[in-house]
């Protein structure tokens, strides 16, 4: 094989590569589009016993300690905080959930916290 030969063997390989990305990128975008965001029934945080808290600057608020709860199932919500980045600044909450839910790891990491919603902010 001559290098003019080899040079034009490896334009077509990387053409039908760009082709096979172009198609791959079209494909991706369209499972984007038309598979919206799972979203997760807030039964899945109800199943945890909550206790009743005050706070002077959070106000009313509730929290479900680890050692109150089934391991499993606490551990499961609190991956998915997690796994969400939900701290206080960073709420985890889905459409049509009255209470949003949080963690703070660092400073209380067998403590998941939820507080009932506003009217604005069940809304976003």
């Amino acid at each position: 094989m001559t290098d003019s030969e080899l040079a034009e063997a490896m334009i077509n390989f990387a053409n039908g590569l760009e082709a096979l990305a172009v198609q791959l990128k079209r494909q991706a975008e369209t499972i984007a589009k038309t598979e919206g965001k799972a979203t997760l029934p807030e039964d899945t945080f109800h199943i945890l016993k909550w206790a009743d808290e005050k706070g002077e600057r959070l106000g009313d608020f509730q929290v479900a300690y680890k050692e109150q709860n089934i391991p499993e199932k606490w551990q499961h919500c609190f991956n998915i905080l997690k796994a969400n980045n939900s701290l206080i600044a960073n709420r985890f909450h889905e459409a049509g959930y009255v209470y949003a839910y949080w963690i703070f790891p660092d400073k209380y990491p067998e403590r998941i916290f939820k507080k009932k919603l506003t009217d604005k902010e069940a809304k976003s």
